[in-house]
């Protein structure tokens, strides 16, 4: 099968759509988008990059490791089962008359497997969260807003 890249972008762009159909007036300037549950939790990346200025414990540095491999693991076969949803979907959708039902069915199973992969996600931020202190909640919080360097100033491997 072949691949459709602008399929691809289509669906990937799928929640910007929906979110910007509700409102077309917002739709003319570009918004500025804040992320309410970005803000609450904390990417892995942001974690370790500010490991020695939360004082992250190797027990929680391991944790968080783990958690990460296990969802790795369900994502991987996650995603080769949407590559071929899409596809299907794609396949569906080139052929001259499109049976509207059958390529519904097909859209649907792609959104009910980005959605377990998106659940994934969540389910491992929320986790990684809960491993967290609130006081090292708190300094990641006031370090995700800080003008990044790009180095955690107290870990001497990034400078």
């Amino acid at each position: 099968m072949s691949r459709n890249p602008s399929l691809y972008r289509l669906l990937g762009g799928a929640t910007v759509v929906l979110a910007l159909a509700g409102a077309p007036a917002a739709a003319q300037t570009p918004p500025a988008i804040e992320d309410p549950i970005a803000r609450t939790l904390f990417e892995p990346e942001l974690i370790m990059k500010h490991r020695r200025a939360i004082s992250l414990t190797d027990e929680q540095r391991d944790a968080i490791s783990r958690l990460i491999r296990e969802l790795q693991g369900q994502v991987v076969s996650l995603q080769w089962e949407l590559q071929d949803q899409v596809e299907a979907l794609s396949s569906e959708l080139s052929k001259p008359r499109v049976d509207l039902d059958r390529a519904k069915d097909r859209l649907d199973r792609v959104m009910q497997t980005e959605r377990r992969i998106k659940e994934g996600h969540l389910t491992l931020l929320v986790r990684i969260k809960n491993l967290l202190t609130p006081q090292q909640q708190a300094a990641l919080a006031r370090l995700r807003t800080e003008p990044s360097s790009g180095s955690d100033p107290q870990d001497p491997s990034t400078t």
